[in-house]
């Protein structure tokens, strides 16, 4: 489980009903108030708490994966370009920053976006302000 006192959290959802699961060239996660955009391989950290490396690109367990659908999730996007989604029936995913491309991307539905920068770090995307960006790094 990632240390929540090592980064400051700078968006975060609660309590969400995940409503759909799409799979194509990434992993996106739709809840009632959010859609949460994977693009890079992450940790899925099941029931038997054994962490696994999922690609979002070619899924091998999509299986769990699926187990995500209907569950709430609480989740934190960290400073650093980390990702944090704990869901109400156990599940986690750990998405890490990546070096070279947007690992994530969480859009609220208030129009607020907070999207993980190449190499660590987040821009975060204000509702009713497109010109304005807050760039955490």
């Amino acid at each position: 489980m990632t240390d929540p006192t090592s980064g400051e959290v700078v968006l975060s959802i609660r309590g969400e009903l995940v409503t759909q699961l799409r799979f194509d060239f990434g992993f996106t996660i739709v809840t009632e108030g959010s859609e949460i955009r994977i693009e890079t391989p992450f940790q899925l950290i099941g029931l038997d708490a054994e962490t696994r490396m999922i690609d979002p690109e070619q899924p091998s367990r999509a299986d769990e994966l699926l187990e995500l659908h209907q569950a709430y999730v609480d989740g934190d996007c960290f400073d650093d370009g980390r990702l944090e989604l704990r869901f109400s029936n156990g599940f986690t995913v750990n998405v890490a920053s990546d070096i070279n491309f947007e690992a994530w991307a969480l859009t609220r539905g208030s129009g607020e976006m907070a999207v993980a920068t190449p190499g660590g770090g987040v821009a975060i995307f204000r509702a009713g302000a497109p010109s304005e960006v807050d760039v955490d790094e």
